[in-house]
Formats: structure tokens, C-alpha cells, sequence
């Protein structure tokens, strides 16, 4: 199975996720991606820390970052959010499509 590794990026910078699990595929690792950013959502309101720019990564074994959903974006698509390649500019409705 292959391994990817769900990394947070937010205003303070980029926490990574040193382990990693091994997902049966892509999707399974995104499913797993849109579950952290709600739990993200959570965990920010009760600390009350700022959402703005708070960004799920998806990178594979090799470190290649595979995809990329906003915490905005989850919220607002709850079920079938937007990834993209890229967690930068990735404001309001504004993505780069996954190919």
C-alpha cells in the first residue's frame, strides 16, 4: 500500500507529519485529509486561532506534495471539496485543479 504523509500549513508555518500511514490509495489519503481539516476547524475555534490561510497537504513517499484543500474550502464543500497542487494562493474559490 502506498504511504502519504497529511501535513498542516497555516500562518505560524508548516507542521509535517514525520510517519505517515500507508492508505489503500489516493483517495482513501484524501478522505483522511478533509477528516484532519475538520478536526483543524475544531481545535482552532476552541483555541480561538485565526482559520485564515490554514491549508491540509498531501505528500506521497517519495515527498512529492500530491494535493492540497484549504480548511475554508472544506467547510464550504463539506463533502466533495476542491484539492489542488499548491496551498499558496489558494483564497475563497481561486484553485489549481489536481490533473
Amino acid at each position: 500500500m502506498p504511504r502519504y504523509f497529511i501535513d498542516l500549513r497555516d500562518e505560524a508555518g508548516l507542521i509535517t507529519d514525520e510517519e505517515g500511514r500507508d492508505y489503500p490509495n489516493l483517495e482513501a489519503a484524501l478522505d483522511e485529509a478533509k477528516a484532519s481539516a475538520r478536526d483543524v476547524v475544531s481545535q482552532y475555534m476552541t483555541q480561538k486561532i485565526a482559520l485564515t490561510e490554514t491549508c491540509i497537504e498531501v505528500r506521497d513517499d517519495r515527498g512529492r506534495k500530491v494535493a492540497a484543500v484549504t480548511v475554508a474550502e472544506v467547510l464550504r464543500h463539506p463533502s466533495h471539496p476542491h484539492f489542488s497542487t499548491e496551498c499558496s494562493g489558494l483564497t475563497g474559490h481561486e484553485h489549481k485543479p489536481l490533473p
